[in-house]
């Protein structure tokens, strides 16, 4: 199976599910939505497909993007791209298979459930996934899974290496109006590629690395890695079984096919130094004794998404470090400044190898976003702050008060209300702030941040209320309440603007 001609792309088509391939869908004769029983499925899929698209068709500039943007390709410039790159997309290649490795020598078969997120690491699953749940993925998600463990996911252990991203990297794609123009929006001109990566003209005509291996136990400098190479990049020897001669059901999408029910794969290590700057990832870095140390931002924290969102689209920089906003988001500031912009966030939160939660998330920011970052910088720096506020009044409340010269020793309950009332606060903010974002006035924004302000406090002195009622009719208890309740209006008054704090 070849991707760039076989049908795979799974879409949904008036509610019912078909596969197209790349050639239909960059053409326009077909356009639905993509269409998986897994979000983590679906981003992947669009991520492999920009990928792709990329490979096929850098643009030179702005105009030319905007060319692809607006008008399908035709069938025949479509076929004429893929005529030199068919083998890098070839699933069975007898020599150079898509995303893997001829001759991994493996004791015994890896079960395809290893190679989906989620599925089976770590210990109790049954509760979650019953056993057997994959068995077998077709070709089109055998595909999609490949590339999504070779750029999303955590490595499988010591002496396998992750991607080139790192571990769980959340990931950005700016979503269009239809499916195609999303893929088109998220590929980058060769303007672009050369203000982020100085190396791109001597690294252009390089194949990913299952075409040419690099060697064991090697040190490879993240600014030798060109762009495409980057793209497909596999950090981890697998192979594929050879698919059953029978057709079956496909334990991902449904689809009666030839699956792959397992797959052999090989411990290789080697290093990689610098950070390789992806095209759908910000970064975050900090300097130290004139030293600059970067990473790809991930879910650490049960924290929801729009607590990232500021360092995912906002350049800033101090002289103890800063963020730089993902390749793309800087490309649409000269491409769609002038429109909204609708963007799609993923990624997985770990434990080492084991996925504790899957994310993905769609964000708007209205017009006027690509020059007011300081706005957006601020109301989520709104949000958090007046979660802090609540947090540290329940911390006062479980831990009391010492004594000192100006005030009496309180002490505290000793109860920790902390993370259900934070994971109230997040739950019941979630749409405010996500409104917010869509909503705010950029040029003018400070009625729509006070706004947001009177709304977060109620939310939070409801919570409070809410975590200490059934300590009330406590009498030991009562001095703890008191001084929590005094410290959390003291909070609250310094998140007022200084206006209202003099009135």
């Amino acid at each position: 199976m070849n991707l760039l001609t076989a049908a795979w792309v799974p879409i949904q088509d008036k509610g019912l599910y078909e596969k197209i391939t790349v050639q239909q869908l960059l053409c326009g004769e077909k356009e639905r939505d993509i269409c998986l029983p897994r979000d983590d499925m679906e981003l992947a899929c669009l991520q492999l497909l920009s990928a792709i698209t990329q490979t096929l068709f850098t643009p030179e500039n702005k105009k030319s993007l905007g060319k692809y943007v607006t008008q399908p390709l035709t069938p025949e410039v479509y076929l004429a791209a893929i005529q030199d790159k068919l083998n890098w997309f070839d699933l069975d290649h007898p020599d150079t298979p898509f995303m893997q490795f001829r001759g991994v020598k493996s004791t015994s078969a890896t079960p395809m459930n290893k190679l989906m997120a989620g599925v089976a690491d770590g210990t109790n699953k049954t509760f979650v996934n019953p056993q057997g749940l994959i068995e077998g993925l077709c070709h089109g998600c055998v595909a999609i899974a490949l590339f999504n463990a070779a750029n999303n996911c955590p490595s499988m252990g010591g002496g396998f290496k992750g991607s080139l991203r790192g571990s769980t990297p959340i990931t950005l794609l700016i979503k269009g109006k239809t499916v195609r123009e999303t893929i088109w929006l998220n590929v980058l001109t060769e303007e672009t590629i050369n203000q982020m990566m100085p190396w791109y003209e001597a690294t252009k005509d390089q194949v990913p690395n299952y075409l040419t291996p690099i060697n064991k136990g090697g040190t490879i400098q993240s600014s030798a890695i060109g762009l495409l190479r980057g793209l497909l990049w596999q950090p981890a020897h697998f192979e594929l079984l050879p698919a059953t001669s029978e057709q079956q059901i496909c334990s991902c999408c449904g689809c009666n096919e030839q699956v792959y029910t397992g797959f052999n794969k090989e411990k290789f290590s080697y290093t990689i130094e610098g950070v390789w700057p992806h095209p759908l990832s910000s970064r975050i870095f900090t300097i130290k004794a004139g030293n600059k140390k970067e990473k790809f931002p991930s879910f650490t924290t049960r924290a929801p998404t729009w607590t990232h969102m500021s360092r995912l689209v906002v350049d800033q920089q101090t002289e103890k470090g800063g963020q730089q906003a993902a390749p793309v988001i800087q490309q649409a500031r000269q491409f769609i400044a002038s429109e909204k912009m609708q963007l799609i966030v993923g990624g997985y939160r770990n434990n080492q190898a084991t996925i504790l939660e899957r994310r993905h998330d769609l964000f708007s920011l209205k017009q006027g976003w690509t020059e007011h970052g300081e706005v957006i910088h601020r109301l989520i720096e709104t949000g958090l702050s007046y979660k802090q506020c609540l947090i540290n009044s329940l911390i006062a409340f479980k831990n009391g008060r010492k004594k000192s010269k100006q005030y009496e020793e309180i002490k505290g309950a000793g109860i920790n209300l902390v993370q259900n009332a934070e994971e109230n606060y997040y739950q019941q903010t979630e749409n405010l702030m996500q409104q917010g974002l869509a909503q705010v006035h950029f040029e003018a924004p400070e009625d729509d941040l006070d706004a947001l302000q009177q709304q977060l406090k109620s939310i939070v002195k409801d919570l409070f209320n809410q975590a200490t009622a059934p300590y009330r009719q406590e009498p030991k208890m009562l001095k703890a309440l008191a001084m929590a309740r005094r410290s959390l209006h003291k909070y609250l008054k310094n998140l007022e603007p200084q206006g209202e704090k003099n009135e």
